[in-house]
């Protein structure tokens, strides 16, 4: 062990005494014993009121603007992504410091102004929709709905996390971009005890993520407002006037959440949608994410740069010690602990910054992501503990160049990675960890390295999973320009100790234009203040930057960057928007290979943004459509066709050598992109062979050399003997491509049947009243949906069994892929997706409150051959155990029913239940719990309930179809945590679920 005591602006810090113990408290007899910060979960029985209410009105109480639509305003600036005049409006309204709002829909963009704008029709640029106030009404704090005293024993009784706008109904509105789901204001109330002895505590509550603006009341008393909807916040309980301690005396607290707008192009959500937590420590006490470890090496001094803030709300001027101790888990490094005294004073917030030698310490890696434990600890000079802190860190050197792009470690590599959106099917934006813990395993799966969290901070926990599974991510900051300088510092306060973050970004595309470029300065002091070495990026043209980040640009675009700024970094931060379904496949190849491209040039740093790997919520591009169709999995965690184009690229075609490749297996890749219900004259198949053999119904074909290495090869296949001049598959409202135009028929009849006459050389027609007749032999993945009135038909080859063989360069077969024709649906098959060997998620759910499985339905014939082309609806429903059904999904782009329905068809012949567990056996402090809660809600927290648990049953169903049941194990071990599970999977042996999928 070693031990230093640290100088502090170049004196020698001594050690003193304390007179007294800081914050000694009398404790519950009934209560184990704590230590001295004790974090309770806050999630459990909160009341909740869906809007329109009588408090239910959107905005900050007054919203009165003089319209000054048309004019253009002087001292504006860029606002982030409003798009529509509305969210403009509102976001204005909410600030005590904007007068002036300027907005156009049709290119998204949005102008906030102060005091001093002048606005005329003559200023230029004119906006087509804008208002103008001469004074700032104050905020509204007086709502019946957070009075202490209101009786809420009749609004809903939920827990958190929750997003209320999902639970919503579809509707054909104006605003495409959030999934056509209404939003609106919705009020949460919790009603809860302070322990006795906490009385004389610090006592807050954090919010990890409230969506979109928060407002905050304590027994009826407004205490706050937070504007961003994806950084943390939180509320100090213990000097709030009339704080109420003690079992017979119930505080209250209310949150009216704002979610008729928000500042993406996307879904959003709205509610408490993450985490809460009742946190109690001592009057003298680390802040509130205020130790910072650096994951970056100090390559001059060799040291580990700590940096601790802790403040006093304790009388005097007392005088602590401040100790960091750097562990080894796994026992192969002696801890290392750095001391300093410290003299605190009241209110004011002392940083104390220590170097702990780092010769020994083992490098983070993508291949080896290892982790040390850093605590932190506040001494009395009796020898009290009176706070503790522990983080998770790891520690790695970076280096960026603007000849050579990235290295870590030493080692040069190309990133690959994906961009996100935070929405899942039948949960929203409030997604359990283990499903999270499903989607970073998946971006590894396909060869993902890189994980972009666009446009804005995610979950904590996110960033714990990528930590312990080696995948690097850049942080990016939601809303743009001066007025949000403090959540950039909140976002880099929360993350910077995460060895997994590389860069902070600071927007994305246009919304990083300024008129003034007042605000990418500002950005860079508030991260460099609190971070001092990790680079800053921007995915589009802004100043203040250590990085260039380049959107969906060409080679061309890099070239003549770099040839203008040869020392400026760059990436390719986001590329490759490949639209496509399960269903009617459309075909990517070009779109991924072309946009992946410039990430291939030798100064760029890779491609880290391919958008997205899971389809979201929100920018559907028009209803009935009400998801995207971008991801390489569907919205329900189904893989789409195009993921294995990148595990095939970025996996089989890598060397398990590549410094950034993740640890898992370099398997061949065999794959059939068609579904056996879209086969016309030819399949496309990937195979990482020097050869490929197709054999359709028992008939082998001619093996195909393949020349071109990680692109789909089109192999043939007979087309089918026409009977009655019958074309089975719809083609209505798609055009297809590559057919040939008939100029000789003028109806959809002649259409036809001309297509019928030409035989073998015609399988697909399609007519419009202005394009005329085309046909041909066009494949169904070139098919497209349209706005133009197309009706049409096409042919399809009757698949009994179509097997790919894949062959090395001496023959030797070394993959397949076999896909099966089904007949008659005929029963529901039930599989456990998440948690599963198969995904990297683990064996069980663990009982504690919160964890949640995928199941997928599958739709089946007698002899249990997956259905793809019949729709069945399918009921989910818990049988018996802790747990529920919190959400249905099943990929499809057009899904319309309500995501908490029990109720959902087939697509492609799957479904997706999401159940969750509705029983905590296993969360700290569940006696805290007990006591402060005082509502009875749907998570059992009794300590007596948590004997013998039973594992949960469901089971799913249709009619006329074999019912399907399935048990989902469950446990009450620690260990089985979705972190713990990852821990142990970094090195997987490889990913079933993707390999084996059907649909």
């Amino acid at each position: 062990m070693m031990g230093l005591v640290m100088p502090w602006h170049g004196q020698l810090v001594v050690v003193l005494l304390l007179a007294a113990c800081a914050g000694c408290m009398v404790h519950d007899a009934n209560i184990a014993p704590e230590s001295p910060r004790v974090s309770v979960p806050f999630d459990y029985r909160w009341r909740f009121q869906f809007g329109p209410s009588p408090d239910g009105a959107p905005g900050p109480g007054s919203t009165d603007f003089k319209d000054i639509s048309g004019q253009g305003c002087t001292n504006i600036e860029h606002n982030p992504h409003r798009v529509t005049p509305t969210d403009c409006m509102l976001a204005c309204a909410y600030n005590q410091d904007c007068h002036v709002w300027l907005q156009d829909s049709k290119i998204r963009v949005c102008y906030h102004g102060g005091v001093d704008s002048k606005c005329s029709p003559s200023i230029t640029p004119t906006l087509p929709a804008g208002g103008q106030r001469s004074s700032v009404p104050p905020l509204r704090t007086s709502y019946e709905n957070a009075k202490q005293s209101l009786n809420d024993n009749s609004w809903d009784l939920i827990d958190v996390p929750h997003d209320f706008v999902v639970a919503g109904n579809f509707k054909n509105m104006s605003d495409t971009h959030h999934s056509y789901l209404p939003r609106n204001v919705s009020w949460y109330r919790k009603s809860f005890h302070l322990p006795i002895d906490w009385k004389g505590s610090h006592i807050t509550v954090y919010f990890e993520g409230v969506f979109h603006v928060a407002q905050i009341w304590v027994n009826g008393q407004y205490v706050q407002m937070h504007t961003c909807g994806y950084t943390g916040f939180t509320v100090r309980l213990d000097n709030v006037t009339g704080i109420l301690y003690g079992n017979d005396s119930t505080n209250v607290i209310a949150v009216r959440v704002d979610a008729t707008f928000g500042s993406g192009h996307w879904y959003e959500g709205g509610g408490i949608y993450r985490r809460t937590h009742l946190i109690r420590t001592n009057p003298i006490h680390f802040t509130h994410d205020g130790v910072f470890i650096s994951p970056e090496v100090n390559v001059t001094t060799k040291t580990i740069d700590v940096s601790v803030e802790l403040e006093s709300f304790s009388t005097g001027s007392p005088k602590v010690l401040v100790s960091c101790t750097i562990s080894d888990p796994a026992g192969a490094m002696s801890n290392i602990t750095a001391k300093m005294a410290v003299t605190m004073e009241a209110g004011h917030p002392q940083t104390v910054r220590i170097a702990i030698p780092a010769s020994n310490i083992q490098l983070w890696s993508i291949k080896k992501p290892y982790l040390y434990e850093a605590s932190v600890v506040i001494e009395g000079a009796d020898g009290s503990i009176l706070d503790t802190h522990t983080v998770s860190v790891g520690f790695r050197q970076t280096h960026w160049s603007g000849a050579s792009g990235f290295s870590m470690n030493g080692n040069a590599f190309k990133f690959r990675g994906f961009s996100h959106h935070n929405s899942f099917t039948g949960v929203g934006t409030a997604i359990p960890d283990r499903i999270h813990l499903f989607r970073a395993q998946a971006s590894r799966a396909v060869g993902g390295s890189f994980w972009r969290m666009s446009h804005n901070p995610y979950l904590p926990a996110l960033y714990d999973f990528l930590d312990v599974l080696g995948i690097i991510s850049w942080d990016e900051n939601r809303d743009y320009g001066l007025e949000y300088v403090g959540a950039m510092h909140d976002m880099v306060k929360r993350d910077r100790n995460h060895p997994s973050i590389v860069v902070w970004s600071y927007c994305n595309e246009v919304e990083c234009e300024q008129i003034y470029n007042k605000t990418g300065p500002q950005f860079r002091i508030a991260a460099k203040s609190l971070d001092p070495q990790r680079p800053t990026a921007a995915n589009g043209p802004t100043n203040g930057l250590d990085i260039q980040g380049l959107s969906h640009a060409k080679n061309t675009s890099f070239e003549d960057f770099h040839q203008q700024y040869p020392d400026m970094p760059l990436v390719l931060s986001e590329c490759c928007s490949c639209e496509t379904q399960r269903l009617l496949r459309q075909d990517t190849t070009t779109c991924m290979h072309d946009q992946n491209s410039p990430g291939l040039l030798p100064y760029v740093s890779g491609s880290l943004g391919v958008w997205t790997l899971f389809d979201y919520y929100g920018e559907s591009h028009g209803f009935p459509s009400v998801t995207s169709s971008y991801g390489n999995f569907d919205l329900a965690g189904f893989p789409k066709p195009h993921a294995y184009w990148y595990v095939l690229n970025w996996m089989a075609m890598i060397s398990t050598d590549d410094y950034g490749r993740p640890p898992l297996p370099s398997n061949h890749v065999t794959r059939i992109l068609d579904l056996p219900g879209e086969i016309t004259t030819r399949v496309e198949v990937l195979s990482s062979g020097a050869a490929l053999q197709l054999i359709v119904n028992g008939k082998p074909g001619d093996k195909v050399e393949v020349t071109n290495p990680g692109e789909p090869i089109q192999a043939k296949v007979d087309a089918p003997e026409r009977v009655n001049c019958s074309f089975p598959r719809n083609l209505t409202s798609v055009q297809c491509r590559g057919l040939d135009h008939n100029g000789n028929v003028k109806t959809p009849g002649q259409c036809k049947s001309a297509c019928c006459d030409a035989g073998p050389s015609c399988v697909i027609w399609q007519f419009a009243e202005k394009q005329g007749c085309w046909m041909g032999t066009a494949d169904l993945s070139s098919c497209e949906p349209s706005e133009d009135p197309w009706v049409g038909a096409g042919d399809i080859v009757t698949v009994k069994n179509i097997t790919a063989l894949s062959f090395d360069t001496t023959g030797k077969v070394i993959g397949s892929h076999t896909i099966l024709g089904a007949a008659q649906a005929s029963a529901i098959s039930l599989e456990l997706d998440v948690p599963s060997p198969d995904t990297g998620t683990g064996t069980a759910l663990v009982l504690d409150g919160h964890d949640a499985a995928l199941v997928k339905a599958s739709v089946v014939d007698a002899a249990g051959v997956l259905v793809t082309d019949q729709v069945v609806n399918i009921t989910f429903r818990v049988a018996g155990g802790p747990g529920a059904l919190i959400g249905i999904g099943n990929g499809d782009n057009h899904l319309h029913a309500n995501a908490k329905s029990d109720n959902v068809p087939s697509y492609g012949g799957l479904a997706r239940g999401i159940f969750q567990v509705n029983l905590d056996c296993v969360s700290k402090h569940r006696d805290r719990i007990v006591q402060i809660d005082v509502d009875h809600g749907p998570t059992t927290v009794n300590p007596g309930a948590c004997g013998t648990v039973d594992s949960i049953s469901v089971e799913a169903s249709s009619p006329g179809l074999q019912t399907a049941h399935l048990t989902i194990p469950v446990s009450t071990s620690a260990e089985d945590l979705p972190l713990p599970v990852a821990k142990k999977s970094v090195a997987l042996e490889g990913f079933p679920f993707l390999t084996n999928f059907a649909g």
